[in-house]
């Protein structure tokens, strides 16, 4: 059987979809185009309407070529429901995946050593009021550190016996909050800092309330570690953060990149910001443009404000117009993404 798998959203989907692929070669299927593909897996995302949106225009598409389709990652079960009417199979893990498509054998490997990305948990505590992902992904679950560590040793055995290498080997942590790793973010950096190889880490995301001093000397001190730090702000306007429960003010996020900068020599920031966010007034947007200019970032992932069902902030409705996003998005993009 051929198959193709599109994947939507983070680098945590990106992570799942080559772990998927080597579980499904496992079995004898292969891995091909989407004209070619019998059937298609979708690892979905559910952080805005518009990737929801994705999901079922080519759900459909698929289905009217005659494909069979199966989605797993991130939905709400209003939205299992619909893309199960229409068609789709929804799978939760490669267990039940197994069980579904009645596949004889056993794979007892299902990490790829080739994968840059390796996740330290899953799920998130601290429902963003605009965020769907604890209700898609669940709570914080922190994977084992030796199992972190085994993984980091297989990938960079991996790439260093690999032939007709000339870059470095980067290995990315995920996480929806890496900083709130149970066992100890810094500990663990150090951890994989110490094992032996030519390589970097580098890790996403960070949350401003979970940036403790331990994790900033971690950085600064351990030579792997990339001196770089993806660090969502979200607003600049203290009563849209409050709305948003994003639980720090704009003046203790400033004095947090003040201690970034003071220890981590060179140290490149980057962030996340909604603009349109359900009541933001110009007022509230131009004090996101001033502490972007005081703060430099390297880059910014700049977002138009999507209601999603299911969160807190729908029932705010989505009162700043759709012009009024994209000009605040082009003023950002223009100041930070030159």
């Amino acid at each position: 059987m051929k198959f193709y798998i599109e994947t939507i959203g983070c680098q945590q989907n990106e992570y799942d979809a080559s772990r998927l692929s080597v579980f499904l070669k496992s079995f004898g299927l292969t891995e091909t185009t989407t004209k070619e593909a019998e059937v298609i897996f979708i690892l979905a995302c559910s952080v805005r309407q518009t990737a929801v949106d994705r999901v079922f225009g080519r759900t459909r598409n698929w289905f009217k070529s005659g494909k069979k389709v199966y989605i797993t990652a991130c939905l709400i079960t209003e939205d299992k429901k619909k893309l199960e009417k229409i068609g789709a199979v929804y799978f939760k893990d490669f267990d039940e995946l197994k069980s579904i498509l009645e596949l004889e054998a056993v794979c007892s490997q299902f990490t790829t050593n080739s994968c840059p990305y390796i996740p330290i948990m899953t799920g998130c505590n601290n429902f963003c009021s605009y965020c769907i992902v604890p209700y898609t992904r669940g709570r914080e679950k922190s994977r084992p550190t030796k199992e972190i560590i085994r993984e980091a040793k297989k990938l960079i055995s991996h790439f260093s016996t690999a032939q007709h290498r000339s870059e470095k080997l980067e290995i990315m942590l995920l996480g929806q909050n890496v900083n709130s790793y149970k066992f100890g973010f810094a500990k663990l950096l150090k951890k994989i800092n110490d094992l032996p190889g030519d390589f970097e880490i580098s890790f996403i995301s960070s949350h401003p309330k979970d940036m403790k001093a331990d994790v900033i000397e971690a950085i600064a001190v351990l030579p792997k570690v990339k001196k770089e730090v993806h660090l969502p702000l979200q607003s600049g306007s203290d009563k849209i953060l409050k709305m948003m429960n994003r639980p720090y003010t704009a003046e203790e996020y400033l004095r947090l990149v003040k201690s970034i900068k003071s220890k981590v020599h060179q140290v490149r920031l980057t962030t996340d910001i909604i603009v349109g966010f359900p009541t933001e007034t110009e007022t509230d947007f131009q004090k996101t443009v001033e502490l972007c200019k005081k703060v430099g970032f390297s880059l910014a992932y700049i977002n138009k404000y999507s209601p999603r069902k299911g969160t807190a902030a729908f029932k705010l409705g989505d009162p700043v117009s759709w012009q009024e996003k994209q000009s605040r998005w082009k003023v950002l993009n223009s100041l930070i993404n030159k």
